[in-house]
């Protein structure tokens, strides 16, 4: 089976390398948002994922 969208993991990895640029800038508030919102996006796609291969 091909998937077509992003793994629920992508939006991780990408808040990481966000993150990482962000606490090398001495910019924390910004690292913890990323981390966040990528989080969140990444719930959100495993919970869309997790509802459509049940079907």
């Amino acid at each position: 089976m091909k998937k077509k969208s992003m793994t629920s993991g992508t939006p991780l990895v990408i808040g990481s390398l966000i993150a990482a640029g962000s606490i090398v800038q001495d910019n924390y508030g910004g690292a913890v948002f990323a981390v966040v919102t990528c989080a969140v996006i990444s719930l959100v796609l495993h919970v869309r994922s997790s509802r459509t291969q049940g079907r």
